[in-house]
């Protein structure tokens, strides 16, 4: 009996080991070790074609999570392969995962994606030659918010395509709201600090405040309706 036991615990530690060995979640520093440690690994990067076209960690390849073929194009890889993986703030990364080690690949993340790594000034692909507006310091940003009765922010990047798209509509709406509703546009490149205070981890992404106080936040692109019930969210 005692043998028995003990024999099970054995396998349950050995299990654990192998759980930990392939769930791996490492900070930006050790994930770039990793990186140079094991040149043969994929490095993925699963955040949009536009996200990616933004910027993006050398040699990193881009298989997008949310895309209906993420399994597919997931299935060509090779399992004999390490993968190195991240997405903008670490949210997508873990899902995608999640979903890769089921399949028999090893993984390993990098804790706090594409944000923290730039954060961290450390080398970057891809980035194009745009020139970028003014950043917000997180005080100014949050007295910003905490000011008004009704406050838009809407975070954009001049890479994505959604965001061109509903700019106009945003300045629009800014227009017929004018002394209702402040909008507060915080674009991705250069404000890192604000992206990952408040938990932005897709773009294009939409918060809501009044007083300081968070009403509702959401992601992705949004018709000329959708994004007026934005502006008259902190009226219900």
């Amino acid at each position: 009996m005692i043998k028995s036991i003990s024999t099970c615990l054995a396998m349950a530690f050995v299990s654990l080991l192998s759980l930990n060995t392939f769930a791996q979640v490492l900070d930006v520093d050790t994930f770039e070790k990793k990186i140079k440690e094991t040149p043969n690994a994929y490095l993925l990067d699963v955040r949009t074609t536009g996200e990616f076209g933004g910027g993006h960690l050398p040699k990193a390849m881009n298989i997008d999570f949310r895309s209906p073929d993420f399994s597919a194009k997931v299935a060509q890889l090779s399992k004999d392969k390490p993968v190195l993986i991240y997405c903008l703030s670490g949210g997508r990364s873990a899902q995608a995962a999640e979903q890769m080690r089921a399949a028999g690949f090893q993984v390993t993340e990098m804790k706090g994606g594409y944000l923290k790594w730039t954060t961290r000034l450390k080398p970057l692909e891809g980035v194009p030659d745009v020139k970028h507006d003014a950043a917000w310091n997180l005080g100014d940003f949050k007295k910003e918010i905490a000011s008004s009765d009704a406050v838009v922010v809407d975070f954009y990047a001049k890479w994505c395509a959604p965001c061109l798209k509903m700019m106009p509509i945003v300045d629009k709406l800014a227009e017929e709201f004018k002394g209702k509703v402040t909008v507060l546009k915080v674009e991705a490149d250069g404000n890192q600090a604000i992206m990952q205070a408040y938990g932005i981890d897709e773009i294009p992404s939409f918060m809501v405040f009044s007083k300081g106080e968070l009403i509702t936040k959401t992601s992705g692109f949004r018709e000329e309706a959708a994004l007026k019930e934005l502006f008259t969210a902190t009226k219900k």
